[in-house]
Order: structure tokens, then sequence, then C-alpha cells
């Protein structure tokens, strides 16, 4: 454990190798107590940013890739980062093509196969035709040739470019512009059943 320590891993990787260490000796029969060892906590202490939606518009306006604003503004709007990767240019090109706007998404979720419809709205869709303007559209084609890992990875950078230092999770990340769009409609007096829908 000090030795992980000593290297800067992660607490969670420590709390993992050492199990993995105890594991095995554990398989020959060899027990090794970590009754006296003090491992570091399994989740890093976060702070859960809230957001305001001119300081959405600010940090999303601060990324210098437009690819980037396009993939931030459909998560603000509901969708998690593995939807948004997902899309295809069949998913939109209905109502993308006659100009329709809210655009209508009638998609499955990726991490649990339920379908579901949700919208993009304006500020996405114009996002959206800027960032499909210079590219030949072909049905199957993704929307977004990028990794989940990719985008955490940018908006951590934008992050440290945009705010005053944080430790640990970013908590200008993908997902908790996800959430703020939940306490958006909350704050707005907006009915919970339509915020779950």
């Amino acid at each position: 454990m000090v030795w992980l320590q000593d290297h800067d891993y992660a607490p969670k990787t420590v709390r993992v190798y050492v199990g993995a260490v105890q594991s095995l000796a554990n398989f020959y029969e060899v027990p090794i107590s970590l009754r006296y060892v003090r491992l570091p906590p399994a989740q890093p202490i976060y702070k859960k940013h809230t957001w305001t939606l001119a300081e959405v518009g600010l940090f999303i306006a601060s990324m210098d890739k437009p690819m980037y604003r396009t993939i931030a503004a459909p998560i603000l709007q509901s969708l998690s980062i593995s939807d948004v990767l997902a899309l295809t240019y069949a998913d939109i090109k209905e109502e993308f093509e006659k100009g329709i706007t809210p655009l209508c998404l009638n998609l499955t979720r990726r991490k649990t196969g339920v379908p579901f419809i949700t919208f993009l709205g304006g500020w996405a869709v114009s996002l959206l035709k800027e960032h499909l303007a210079s590219q030949r559209l072909c049905d199957e084609m993704p929307i977004y040739d990028v990794s989940a890992r990719t985008v955490h990875a940018y908006f951590h950078k934008t992050a440290r470019k945009f705010a005053s230092a944080f430790e640990g999770r970013n908590p200008y990340s993908p997902h908790s512009l996800r959430a703020a769009f939940r306490t958006f409609l909350s704050d707005h007096k907006v009915d919970p059943l339509y915020i779950e829908y």
C-alpha cells in the first residue's frame, strides 16, 4: 500500500491492488489482515458543482474545439455521454433536414436497452448544423468519431482553464452538465413527472 501511494496511484487503485494481493494470498491459504492498515478512502472527496445557466454558456463557449461544444449541448439537454456518442446521422436525419426544432430523438438507451424519446433544443441543433456542415453525410455515419474517454479528458482540460483549482474528480464533467439539466427544470417548477420522462 505504501509503495502504491508513494508512486501516486489513486486511492481506488490502491484499494483494488491491495485487495487483489489479499485475495491471492487467501487462495494459497495465507491470510492477510488489513485490520491495522489505514487504506485510503475508496471515494475521494467530491464537491458537486452548482451550475447556473449563464455559467454553462460561458463554459461551453470556452471550448476551443467546436465538436466538443456540439457534444456538450445535448448532454445538458438530458442525453448521457454514451447516448450522444452513439448517435448516427440516421437518428437525426428526417427532422434535421426539414429544419424542425426541437428535434425529436427516438432512441434506445445505450446502457440499459430501454427505448426513450427526448429532444434537442434550438441551441444544440444550431451547434449540430455547424458541426455537420463540412461533413459528407450518410445514414450510418456516427455524428461524433471520438471516445467517451477523450471527451472526459477534454472537459477536464477545459475545466482547468475555466475554473479555479480543484482536486480529485472534475466538477465540470459531462455528467455534471447532465445533472444540471434536472436541477434547472426543478428550479423552474417543472412537473416532476415531466422531468422523469
